[in-house]
Formats: C-alpha cells, sequence, structure tokens
C-alpha cells in the first residue's frame, strides 16, 4: 500500500518548531513504515539546501521551499496537488487543522481513494477559527481590516477540507464529542501512537515542566504552583521556549527569586531524558489549548506521573491512577502535589501504573493496524 502524507513540516528539520502534531506525524510515519505501508512524506522547509527528494529511514520525503507572504500557503497548495499526481498514492493522511485539508480531500474525492483526517484539538473542526483568531488579537483596526480577507479566504478552504474525509481519527472522546457537534460527524476514538522508549536516566525527585511557552500553556501558572508549595528536598524545572522575546522576559522576571531551574528551548531528540529524570509533570495548558498532549505520552511512558489543571483526555489519569486533574482549582493542584512528594511509595506505585498503562495504550502496534483498514477504506 502507498500512503502520501500531507504535512506542514517535518519534526527534524531544523527550520521549523516543534508541536504535537509533527511529533505525531513522526511516530505514526515510523509505524507506518515498520509495518509494510510505503509511505510518501509530502512538506514544505525553509531549508534551501534540502533537495526535492528524498529517502531517509524508510520514508520518501518531498520538500517544498516555503512560500513567505501572506499567500504563501496558497502558493504551496498546487505544490502539494503536483507531488499527489506524481506519487499516485492508495491513501492520503493529513493531521491538524490546515489547508492540506482541502488538496488531500479534493484529490481523493478526484482518485476515488481513502482520506484519513486526524484531529488534534477539541477545537479542530471549528469553523472560521482564523477570524476568530484574528478578532481577539491585539493587531489594530487596520492591520485587523488587512487580514480579515486573507484570513476569511484560507478559513474557507479548511471549512470545505474538513467536510471531505472518508474517515476522521479523533484522539479522545472529548475530541470525537466536539466533531460531532461541530461538523456533524462521526469520527472513531484512536490514542495517539508512540515508538518504544528505550530507558536511559535514573529518576530524580523532579517535578518539571515542558511546552512552548505561551499564554494558552501558563507557564505563570506552574511558577504560581510551585511558589505555593513546600518541595523540601525536591526541585523545579521549566523548559521550553519562544520567539515572543517579550513574553520570554515576563517569564523570566517571574523566575527571579524562585528555586524552579529554567532549561530554555529543549530539541524533541532530548526531551525523554528530562521526562524520564522526573517523578512529577505539570501540565498548566488552558481548557481548549491542548487535546492530548505528546508530554503526556511521553510522561507516562516514562514511568512519570501527571498533575494538570484542566486535561484529563479520557479520564485516564483518574481511571488508571496515573496522575491527577483539578478541573481549574490550582489550590487543590498545589495540595495533591504535597501530598504526592510527602508519599514516595504512591508516587511508586502511580508510576509503575503509568508506565504500564502507556506501553499498552500508546506503543501498541494494534493502532497502526487500525489506520491500516481505515486507509484501504474499511472504517
Amino acid at each position: 500500500m502507498k500512503l502520501a502524507i500531507l504535512a506542514q513540516s517535518y519534526l527534524f528539520d531544523e527550520f521549523t518548531s516543534i508541536n504535537g502534531t509533527l511529533v505525531q506525524l513522526h511516530n505514526l510515519a515510523q509505524g507506518f513504515s515498520k509495518s509494510e505501508i510505503d509511505v510518501h512524506y509530502i512538506c514544505s522547509t525553509k531549508d534551501k539546501t534540502k533537495p526535492a527528494y528524498e529517502f531517509k529511514d524508510g520514508i520518501h520525503f518531498y520538500w517544498l521551499q516555503h512560500k513567505n507572504g501572506l499567500l504563501g500557503w496558497k502558493q504551496l497548495m498546487p505544490l502539494y496537488k503536483e507531488k499527489l499526481n506524481t506519487v499516485k498514492p492508495d491513501a492520503v493522511y493529513v493531521r491538524g487543522r490546515n489547508t492540506m485539508q482541502y488538496v488531500a480531500g479534493a484529490y481523493a474525492n478526484k482518485a476515488n481513494i481513502p482520506y484519513v483526517w486526524g484531529t488534534n484539538g477539541d477545537d479542530s473542526a471549528e469553523q472560521w477559527k482564523n477570524l476568530k483568531r484574528l478578532k481577539y488579537s491585539k493587531l489594530g483596526i487596520i492591520k485587523t481590516l488587512v487580514l480579515l480577507p486573507l484570513k476569511a479566504y484560507e478559513d474557507m478552504y479548511i471549512n470545505k477540507g474538513m467536510k471531505l474525509p472518508t474517515s476522521i481519527v479523533n484522539q479522545s472522546i472529548q475530541q470525537k464529542n466536539a466533531v460531532k457537534k461541530l461538523l456533524n460527524k462521526e469520527g472513531i476514538v484512536l490514542p495517539s501512537y508512540f515508538l518504544p522508549v528505550v530507558h536511559q536516566s535514573e529518576k530524580k525527585d523532579m517535578i518539571l515542566w515542558l511546552a512552548t511557552l505561551s499564554k494558552q500553556k501558563q507557564p505563570d501558572k506552574f511558577i504560581d504552583i510551585i511558589n505555593r508549595s513546600k518541595l523540601n528536598q525536591w526541585y523545579a524545572v521549566l523548559g521550553g521556549g519562544t520567539n515572543n522575546q517579550s513574553y520570554n522576559n515576563n517569564i523570566d522576571n517571574k523566575l527571579k527569586g524562585t528555586k524552579i531551574k529554567r532549561l530554555g528551548i529543549i530539541e524533541f531528540k532530548d526531551s525523554f531524558k528530562y521526562y524520564q529524570e522526573a517523578k512529577i509533570y505539570i501540565n498548566t495548558s488552558l481548557p481548549d489549548a491542548d487535546g492530548l498532549p505528546n508530554a503526556y505520552l511521553q510522561s507516562w511512558l516514562s514511568g512519570t506521573i501527571v498533575l494538570s489543571l484542566h486535561h484529563d483526555p479520557n479520564k485516564w489519569m483518574k481511571k488508571h491512577n496515573i496522575g491527577f486533574c483539578s478541573y481549574g482549582d490550582e489550590e487543590k493542584l498545589v495540595s495533591k502535589l504535597q501530598e504526592l512528594i510527602a508519599s514516595p511509595e504512591t508516587i511508586t506505585q502511580m508510576s509503575n501504573n503509568a508506565k504500564k498503562f502507556a506501553e499498552a495504550e500508546f506503543s501498541n502496534d494494534k493502532i497502526i493496524q487500525t489506520y491500516k483498514k481505515l486507509f484501504k477504506g474499511n472504517a
């Protein structure tokens, strides 16, 4: 079977910013390739030294040069279509909310092949999302009016593309319900896939926060939670970076006088070291900022407990005793953190639960086999 994956970029392209979608696309591409699927990965890059085609790690890569400007995405669309016409895949896969949804759907419909779309958040199927972001931005009236028709134009393609998949894959029950409500389409729930983890680091009395520094991820909440906690012999680490220098400086200022160690940007290939060393990972993202965070999967696979301010996908943390969600109550999160610090036996038990659960749930070849059925049109 020949599969085409349409993506905005690739995880290990040094010119791209890491996000959960790229992590999942990498894991899935590797998983598909190992399962005897001929994977053709089509994406853009800012690296001008990249060849047009490259075969690497069992995957066919087609590198499209990034287009600058407000309509760069529109210039790339026919290039993606051109590569699809060259590859002639048996199925097409797109993850996340972008204009490749339309390219993939239009091609698949014409070629009469399956097109599988993977959502990556509870708001993935939201209509006119770029316009809503623009509405709540602080760009000023003139810039907003200039961008308004351009964002509407992009949203138009995305809205059309969301209606075209033959199958929709959701990460959680919450996402499935959201897609049903927003699109009136039934999806299936498939856990995110992760390659098996090789454990190389010993556990330490460490509390970890690791994500992109942004208002949506709320690193300031992590700082507040740690400042309100008695760590005793434990220590806290904050990792992640941002291109927003003003926001970066703001977080640096909040860290002054605290006992939190700032790590800065962590490359994905180096991130497992910190997940494996930590005993507790804390997530402080806003309610609509995460779907099923890859940080949860990396934590659980590393035997690390997750404490979250808002997110417990599929109620897994409560059901399997692998973490705790306070559903917006910061005081309860601080209290739970103190309780765990004082009970190493509880941490050990929850850590064992997390590792066992994650290996069975997310490094399971059944996920790849289910995708193969979808790619063959057997929903």
